[in-house]
């Protein structure tokens, strides 16, 4: 069994500098007492929540001051960036950190994001489905096109870095919806859940939860 913490949460009343400082000495806490894992989120315009809204920046700070603690991501919002951007930046800090990044990725239920950042939250599924095709897609570090419902691009681009772990960093879906954890499965990923059952159908969950690979 391996166990990590999850760090997203500000605590009412702390600074900014005092919110990240505490991030921060949780995770050398976690190096110096033998935690396998850290993970961030990636929250948006909630301030009083928290404010972790670049979580690849504060993995690659983490990664540089860790030498053993893999570093998780949960989650990246894909419909909510550029793939390729996306795709750049996570296998950076897979390189920086020798192959110990994690990347959990969702599509959020908070639509006040989508709108504050001009993405149409109905269109959240198909952009998550189709970001994921092309992050798979770059991180293979050969030449490659791609035409879909929201990106296109006729000329060969190959993007890099290369991500350390091949084929690429283990990916985690965080879903509570039969769909998406049947999809998990089928492709081979971990699921990402605190509850993973909470809101599938009885008769379904079995089913859903069935194919998946085990935690961590």
């Amino acid at each position: 069994m391996h166990f990590g913490i999850f760090l997203e949460e500000r605590r009412r009343g702390v600074s900014e500098s005092a919110t990240l400082r505490e991030t921060i000495e949780l995770a050398d806490t976690g190096e110096a007492q033998g935690l396998d894992g850290v993970w961030l989120g990636e929250i948006h315009f909630n301030g009083t929540r928290s404010i972790q809204s670049a979580p690849l920046a504060f993995a690659s700070f983490l990664a540089a001051r860790t030498r053993r603690l893999r570093v998780g991501i949960a989650v990246q919002v894909l419909p909510l960036g550029n793939p390729l951007r996306i795709a750049e930046e996570a296998a950076t800090v897979d390189r920086l950190s020798e192959g110990r990044l994690d990347f959990g990725i969702g599509r959020s239920g908070s639509a006040r994001t989508y709108d504050l950042l001009g993405v149409p939250y109905g269109e959240s599924q198909a952009r998550f489905l189709e970001c994921l095709a092309i992050i798979r897609q770059a991180w293979k570090g050969e030449p490659f096109s791609y035409e879909g419902e929201f990106y296109r691009w006729d000329d060969k681009i190959t993007v890099l870095p290369r991500p350390v772990q091949r084929p690429h960093p283990p990916l985690w879906v965080a879903s509570t919806q039969p769909d998406t954890c049947r999809l998990a499965g089928e492709k081979g990923y971990f699921l990402l859940s605190s509850s993973a059952t909470q809101n599938l159908v009885p008769e379904t969950s079995a089913d859903a939860i069935k194919p998946l690979r085990p935690i961590w």
